[in-house]
Order: C-alpha cells, then structure tokens, then sequence
C-alpha cells in the first residue's frame, strides 16, 4: 500500500535531524517512492509502498524528534478502477 508521509521537526533539532539522516537508511520492506525536503526547513515529505510492519519500522528512530502525519494514497485514476473493482458506482 502507499503512503505518504509528511514529516515536521522543531528548528532546534534541524542539525540532530540532518546527522541522524546522513546514516539511517530505509528499512528493506519499504520501497520509496518519493521523497522531498522542503528548502525552506523543518519539513520533508515522502511517498513509500510498503505495509503496516514497514511503516512503523521507518518512523521507529525518528518518533522522538520527528513528528508524523501520514495517511494512504493512490494515483490519480487508480481510486476509479478501485471502485469498479470493489462495485462501487462514481456519482455523476
């Protein structure tokens, strides 16, 4: 499944963050996406296809700094042939 996830931290911690960042790599069942910083700071946003067990695995060194909004997501045009596929008629 994909999620999104778009990740804050406080501007005292930016330099804890960016030394933690240098060596950490994703966890092997998590398949990124995509992944942003946002150049004006204390924020990036990442796209991963993974399952719960690797969501939880790619915030766990993270959580005491890093604070998460994360939420599934599909394509544009992938939600349609979802509900067709589920039985779900498009209201017109």
């Amino acid at each position: 499944m994909l999620f999104m996830n778009i990740c804050r931290w406080a501007p005292e911690d930016e330099k804890e963050v960016e030394r933690r960042r240098k060596n950490w790599k994703w966890p092997k069942s998590v398949k990124v996406i995509c992944e942003f910083l946002d150049l004006q700071g204390c924020r990036a946003i990442n796209v991963i296809d993974t399952d719960a067990k690797g969501l939880i695995e790619s915030r766990a060194e993270w959580i005491d700094i890093v604070e998460f909004e994360t939420f599934p997501v599909l394509p544009f045009g992938e939600s349609k042939d979802l509900l067709k596929k589920l039985g779900i008629e498009e209201k017109k």
